[in-house]
């Protein structure tokens, strides 16, 4: 779950431990500007890892996750970031406008449970069934799909699946927002909850 503000955050430790280290060996040690070079990257990779370190320690505290669960998610989470590229791939290579429009509604909910688990890594265990089985069957039958719709030879057996695979792809759209509804399904009960004791107090 490498975000923007970690990155950031470790450009900007690297650069200042660098600085800082080169100056101090230069200036305070009357060292060369080889060893000066040579420490300044070493500070710089010293302060960005102690950076990243904290950073991560108190990303995890957070969210309530051990390091384990932290790597444990990310990996996956990586690995369904490609799986949604080949999906947005595939969306501009329809020729039909409903084929599209189907493609792009499947990308856009995949997109978004991705992002939110990606904030809230907790909630990648409310929504296993997206990553490990809804999307890629999503992906699989989206590129499929997209390749026999290109295809010149057009018989009744190769209309038929590509009606199969729309069909199975409507009712995989389906599952994708019930994937969505599980990750959300805490903060609606928090919402309602909240309103309850709204209207309770407003009485």
């Amino acid at each position: 779950m490498k975000s923007i503000p970690l990155t950031f955050l470790k450009l900007f430790l690297g650069i200042n431990g660098f600085f800082l280290t080169f100056l101090v060996l230069i200036f305070g040690f009357d060292q060369s500007i080889l060893i000066g070079t040579a420490g300044g990257a070493a500070g710089a990779y010293i302060v960005s890892s102690a950076g990243k370190w904290v950073y991560t320690k108190r990303f995890l505290k957070k969210n309530g996750i051990t390091l384990q669960d932290y790597r444990y998610i990310n990996k996956n989470l990586k690995e369904a970031q490609l799986k949604i590229k080949r999906l947005q791939k595939t969306q501009f290579q329809v020729r039909s406008l409903g084929a599209f429009k189907q493609i792009l509604e499947l990308n856009r909910l995949s997109k978004r449970i991705f992002t939110i688990v990606r904030k809230d890594p907790k909630k990648f265990y409310q929504s296993e069934q997206f990553f490990f089985y809804h999307l890629d069957s999503v992906v699989e039958l989206s590129e499929k799909y997209t390749y026999l719709a290109t295809q010149p030879i057009k018989n009744d057996q190769v209309f038929q699946s590509i009606k199969d695979a729309k069909r199975t792809l409507h009712a995989l759209e389906d599952s994708l927002q019930e994937d969505l509804m599980n990750v959300l399904s805490n903060d609606i009960r928090t919402l309602d909850f909240e309103l309850d004791v709204a209207r309770k107090n407003k009485k």
